[in-house]
């Protein structure tokens, strides 16, 4: 079945080169498997070009195997062949990344020149364009890899987007706010929950690995006091909003309406190379990001990143991160699990140790029609025609049915999808903590516990903003004014 016309369009900004060096630079640029994906209709996952990565403790192993160095030389079959530099780069601690064929493009194969760390041959067939099916492209490799060692001792660099399958995380193009409204949806909270105050997530630190925040914005009430590494909204030398842009910025409003009092930094996780308005970044660039936060004190983080994996398996530095870090801390992770109507995991969503977060429809009553779902999917959120910060200026719609309308924004936008359910949720967490003194771990648990014992028919958990208290659906006290009661 081909490919319909949404997947096109957003593989269209991942895949199109509009960097400075044109088609013919390949090295760290994305490829998808499978290659043919146009004929076939679907992408299992997105990966960096001639990267791997492996645990440090395998990687001398995994080099050894790539040379075929343990055979006797007159026998050898490497995997890749001795004149293709293999270089050996960090990543973070416990992860290493092996990298060949670095810096090559068509002119310095059409020259015969080698690559930018060594590396005199190209290591397969090469006519002025990529070939992501030949003996060197990564899904080969491992294969082969997998084949002569195992499974699990290489992975692909994934390429992880604000949403699975490449296409737009906003499970819609962003949309003005109707009439003169100028105030978020949902609304800002009080801080008040079950008669007490204090439920604003005040010196509590969220986190967010997303796209760089929007200068400016703190001029919404809201928002006053989030900080983070900034992005440009605007296309160069058209003055119109990118796709994608402001994205990082609508996540930290979303944490901010339901902890209004929380410390919000974001951290900008680098784009896939040449592809400025890709929405996506690869898994090694949104872990550095993460672990940079943890270094910052975070208590919450809102990693925005998700996507399918190749066979489905756990993203390899996030189980390192894990592994080396995270589990001896009371650090919550939430992710969104991505907009594909599809029960496949995505990750990080899907791991256990991350909350895992759906989107409810406008009404809450049922599931979002883009949302993910299945039992790992922690709890549901709203997540349709939310309202939050955006920039000032023009936008061109990208998707069919109805591309390159121009839209006017003011500073507000109406968005859907997961991604924007997920900070609901973290920012649930850091109201409860602020209120009850609990750890992040515990008011986590208590959140989802009560998500658990509204469970909606046909959708799974439930939960809604105004619940910060986790008090079940019955009034706490005759004069409850926390909407207990309410789905």
């Amino acid at each position: 079945m081909p490919a319909d016309q949404r997947l096109r369009d957003a593989l269209r900004l991942i895949l199109e080169d509009e960097g400075e060096r044109g088609p013919e630079q390949w090295h760290g640029t994305t490829a998808v498997y499978p290659d043919n994906w146009e004929e076939v209709g679907y992408v299992d996952y997105f990966y960096r070009r001639d990267t791997i990565l492996v645990r440090a403790d395998d990687a001398e192993l995994v080099y050894n195997t790539l040379r075929d160095d343990a055979t006797p030389e007159e026998a050898r079959s490497p995997i890749i062949p001795e004149p293709v530099a293999i270089d050996v780069l960090p990543v973070i601690d416990g992860v290493t990344a092996l990298v060949w064929r670095y810096g090559r493009d068509f002119r310095r194969v059409s020259e015969g020149r080698p690559g930018m760390l060594g590396g005199s041959e190209f290591g397969g067939e090469y006519d002025g364009r990529y070939k992501d099916d030949d003996p060197l492209s990564v899904p080969n490799v491992l294969a082969e890899l997998d084949r002569r060692v195992g499974p699990n001792k290489g992975s692909p660099d994934h390429g992880l987007a604000y949403c699975g399958n490449g296409h737009p995380c906003p499970a819609t193009e962003p949309d003005c706010v109707p009439g003169n409204a100028a105030s978020p949806e949902p609304p800002v909270s009080t801080g008040i929950c079950c008669g007490t105050r204090g439920w604003d997530g005040r010196d509590v630190f969220v986190g967010v690995v997303d796209g760089g925040l929007v200068d400016g914005v703190q001029v919404w009430p809201w928002m006053a006091g989030v900080t983070g590494e900034t992005e440009d909204p605007f296309v160069a030398g058209t003055g119109r909003i990118k796709p994608y842009a402001c994205h990082g910025t609508f996540v930290a409003g979303c944490v901010r309406v339901v902890a209004p009092k929380a410390m919000v930094h974001v951290k900008k996780a680098e784009y896939i190379d040449n592809r400025p308005h890709a929405g996506m970044a690869y898994e090694h660039e949104i872990i550095q990001k993460m672990n940079e936060l943890m270094d910052c004190g975070a208590e919450v983080i809102v990693c925005e990143f998700d996507g399918f994996t190749r066979f489905h398996r756990p993203l390899l530095t996030f189980n390192t991160f894990y592994d080396r870090r995270l589990r001896h801390l009371n650090v919550v992770i939430v992710a969104p699990a991505g907009n594909d109507t599809t029960y496949k995991p995505t990750f990080p969503a899907a791991y256990s140790w991350v909350v895992g977060v759906g989107a409810l429809s406008a009404d809450g009553n049922s599931r979002a029609w883009f949302s993910n779902y299945g039992g790992w999917v922690d709890v549901y959120a709203p997540g349709v025609d939310l309202v939050n910060a955006f920039a000032v200026g023009d936008y061109e719609c990208f998707e069919d049915p109805v591309p390159h309308k121009v839209l006017r924004f003011e500073g507000l936008a109406s968005w859907s999808g997961t991604s924007f359910s997920a900070p609901l949720v973290a920012g649930m967490i850091a109201a409860r903590m602020s209120a009850t003194g609990e750890n992040a771990r515990l008011a986590a648990d208590s959140l989802l516990r009560l998500a658990r014992s509204q469970a909606a028919p046909g959708v799974g958990p439930v939960l809604h903003p105004h619940q910060v208290c986790a008090t079940p659906r019955k009034p706490c006290h005759p004069a409850c004014d926390c909407g207990c009661t309410a789905r």
